[in-house]
Formats: C-alpha cells, sequence, structure tokens
C-alpha cells in the first residue's frame, strides 16, 4: 500500500467510504434519504478532502450548514453516535487503501471533523430552542 498521493487517491477513497457507509444499517439510510446523484456528491466531498490534505483551496461548500440541515429534516435525531459510525467507517476505508503521514491525517483529521462538527450541530439546537 502507498499513501495518499493525488485528488484522484481522495477521489477513490471517498468513493469507497460511500460504498461502505450506503450499505451501513444506522448511516446508509441517512446517506440515501439526502443523497440523490452520487457522482456530485462524492465530487464535491472529494475537494473537501482534496482541500483538507493537500491545501488545494479548491473546495467551496458549507459541511456544517448541510449538516445542520439534515439534523433539522431529521427533528435533530443525528447523535454522537451517527459521528463516531462515520469516523470508524472512514478510518477502515482509509486503512484499507491506504498508509503513510496522509493515511494519518486523513484519519485524524476526520476524527476531529465529526467531533467539532457534533458539538456545533449540539450549540444549533440550543441556540434554536
Amino acid at each position: 500500500m502507498t499513501d495518499i498521493e493525488t485528488p484522484e487517491d481522495l477521489y477513490r477513497l471517498v468513493d469507497s467510504f460511500y460504498d461502505q457507509a450506503k450499505k451501513d444499517s444506522m448511516l446508509g439510510p441517512i446517506f440515501n434519504q439526502f443523497v440523490d446523484d452520487w457522482e456530485p456528491h462524492i465530487q464535491k466531498v472529494s475537494g473537501f478532502w482534496a482541500a483538507t490534505i493537500f491545501a488545494s483551496g479548491t473546495y467551496r461548500g458549507n459541511p456544517m450548514a448541510l449538516h445542520q440541515e439534515v439534523d433539522e429534516k431529521l427533528n435533530h435525531s443525528l447523535s454522537q453516535s451517527h459521528f463516531n459510525k462515520w469516523v470508524e467507517i472512514w478510518h477502515e476505508t482509509v486503512d484499507s487503501m491506504f498508509m503513510g503521514s496522509k493515511a494519518d491525517m486523513a484519519k485524524q483529521r476526520a476524527s476531529n471533523i465529526a467531533n467539532i462538527m457534533f458539538i456545533k450541530l449540539y450549540q444549533a439546537r440550543e441556540k434554536s430552542s
């Protein structure tokens, strides 16, 4: 195995991750409910990871706002367990495909992002009540 070296590697990683997440009993129903067209979604998320791992500056979007919208549509039912499962599948996917400093960075940043996102979702809930 090699390290994550290119945006194409990240595309393959994100695509493989979603192959697993769509089948997961906890995450699959959520992803499948909110993502109608997978290719643009995978492209966008791959761009996010390219910006995160390679500091490419190619990502344009607001993942926090999107997750808050999903949480609202799900009656604020996203929990820490959902984010933990996302991290678990992400780590397993990274480990099955890559090894090295960028792979380690992808796993660490995913863990950090999941924690921050859940905290911000919780804070947004508090503000709206």
